[in-house]
């Protein structure tokens, strides 16, 4: 089922870690963005269906897929939105920012966050999203 692109300030926060799930969640709403975090990719997907979201914030380690093939299979269900990954294994060449950079293109932010980067990514995928939206 396609989803409807539409102007929005939702973002879909998906990690199995709830202290994670609870910081984005907290923060992100404090700065004024609409939040729904979920622990599951099940629960992503019900998002998903429910309503339009400009971003979709994914941890790469999840145990029922990880957060490249959710981004795989989001696309592939015809949403339209704007991906970040979220890692907390750091920077290593062999895995987050090579696969990222050659894969998706989408950036990845690293656990602990630097709550400025998190932003800009949230910023940049909000303009992203938006450009070809008219009223």
């Amino acid at each position: 089922m396609d989803s409807l692109k539409e102007k929005n300030r939702r973002i879909l926060v998906i990690d199995d870690e709830a202290d994670v799930l609870e910081f984005l969640r907290l923060y992100l709403e404090t700065m004024g963005w609409e939040v729904t975090a979920v622990p599951t990719v099940a629960a992503a997907f019900e998002a998903l269906a429910a309503s339009p979201y400009f971003l979709v914030i994914t941890d790469i380690a999840m145990p029922e897929m990880d957060g490249y093939e959710l981004v795989d299979a989001v696309k592939e269900k015809g949403y339209q939105c704007r991906f970040a990954l979220m890692t907390g294994f750091g920077y290593n060449p062999k895995h987050t920012i090579i696969k990222i950079n050659k894969t998706v293109k989408f950036p990845c932010l690293f656990k602990p966050f630097n709550r400025e980067k998190v932003m800009d990514a949230v910023n940049e995928a909000f303009a992203i999203y938006h450009s070809d939206i008219t009223e």
